[in-house]
């Protein structure tokens, strides 16, 4: 089968054409941003103001949230959820007005993704910068970006500077969530110098926290918890469908028991899976692209959103030339893959059924495949030269 439509060129081509095209759609989101409906992204401007004003054990409290966020015409509240060493990155943007520190988040979280991601493969640096799941993230003006960004850092440096590696991973302490499985991942492949920067940056950070926003900032901490388990609890579908894991896509169909018991058993699996991979002599970008693509569903918790590292493992299929893996099949399926992050956003809500979790686990599915086959491969071509 000829696909010469998907060659290299065409699709550095038709990536520019993408992001070029979607440019306008971030007025839309702006506006929105501006509007009675607000944005997430208020709860990170508010916090900042707060620290700034001296506040900063204040920024885990609702009412000081809202005092803030009603100087721009909200009648409710965002909260603030995230650990206190995210306060250090939040801070400057309480120098800005609202609107201005909407804009200037996007773009420096943006480019700090464009910037560690692009390292894995400079050829591609079109296909990335227009990668759907980066422009879901950014239309949000949420974390996913800065977090992409420092997983990108994480998978560069592994090989050549493993301790930089783990010293990028403890930032992800901003959201641990997103690093459930990278200590799996160290220990299954004894990377110990990975385990220390990862203790370092992590420890550091929290006392630094502790240093500068005080003891009450970090003993308040645990307040935002009740709002993330309310939030879990009351919410109704629409909630969960905006998530990506097994646990939000059987909760938006009620089922919270078996919502519980589905997420559980994934979770082992993929634990048990990410220690196979990274036990095994496979190259390291391979067991990157399962170790990313996994972390999409080990956690009950994760927003789509949060799925700009996705195009990490994209990247490792992309690269992988043989066509026995895929067939003919090989290069749509990319195509298909590649745009599935936007497409599952669009698609869910008038179907009402999650569909970016089935992205996720077809992309999980088919990394897993591709490293065994290659694993198996790598057995039976000593016997076969032998012969």
């Amino acid at each position: 089968m000829q696909l010469g439509w998907i060659d290299r060129q065409r699709l550095v081509a038709y990536s520019a054409i993408l992001l070029i095209a979607s440019l306008p759609s971030f007025l839309h989101f702006y506006m929105q941003a501006n509007g009675e409906s607000g944005s997430d992204f208020l709860a990170f401007w508010s916090a900042g103001r707060l620290v700034l004003t001296g506040a900063a054990e204040t920024v885990y409290d609702l009412k000081s949230t809202f005092a803030i966020q009603a100087t721009v015409g909200r009648n409710d509240v965002f909260a603030f959820v995230n650990p206190p060493p995210f306060l250090f990155i939040v801070a400057p943007l309480g120098f800005l007005a609202y609107n201005q520190a909407w804009v200037a988040w996007i773009c420096a979280t943006y480019g700090f993704w464009l910037y560690q991601t692009r390292k894995a493969d400079r050829e591609l640096t079109w296909p990335i910068a227009a990668f759907p799941g980066a422009l879901v993230s950014a239309w949000h003006a949420q974390t996913g970006l800065l977090t992409s960004g420092i997983q990108a850092a994480f998978a560069t440096n592994l090989e050549r500077r493993p301790f930089v590696a783990g010293l990028w991973t403890g930032t992800l302490i901003i959201k641990p969530h997103l690093a459930v499985l990278m200590p799996v991942a160290f220990l299954a492949s004894r990377n110990w110098r990975a385990i220390a920067g990862a203790a370092c940056s992590s420890t550091i950070l929290l006392l630094l926290a502790w240093v500068v926003f005080g003891s009450g900032t970090m003993l308040a901490y645990p307040k935002s918890w009740e709002v993330s388990r309310a939030l879990m609890a009351n919410s109704g579908p629409e909630f969960f469908l905006r998530q990506t894991t097994v646990y939000a896509a059987l909760r938006a169909t009620g089922s919270e028991y078996l919502a519980i018991w589905a997420q559980g058993m994934t979770s082992v699996v993929l634990v048990c899976l990410t220690w196979r991979v990274w036990s095994i002599e496979v190259p390291t970008d391979a067991k990157l692209a399962f170790l990313f693509a996994a972390s999409a569903l080990v956690t009950p918790y994760l927003f789509n959103y949060d799925l700009a590292f996705l195009i990490l493992p994209w990247l490792w299929l992309a690269r992988q030339s043989r066509e026995r893996l895929f067939g003919a099949w090989k290069r749509p399926l990319l195509v298909v893959l590649y745009l599935a992050p936007l497409a599952c956003r669009a698609l869910t809500f008038p179907l009402g059924i999650n569909l970016t979790f089935a992205y996720c686990i077809l992309l999980t599915a088919l990394i897993w495949r591709c490293i065994i086959i290659e694993k198996n491969s790598a057995k039976t071509q000593p016997d076969a030269h032998h012969r």
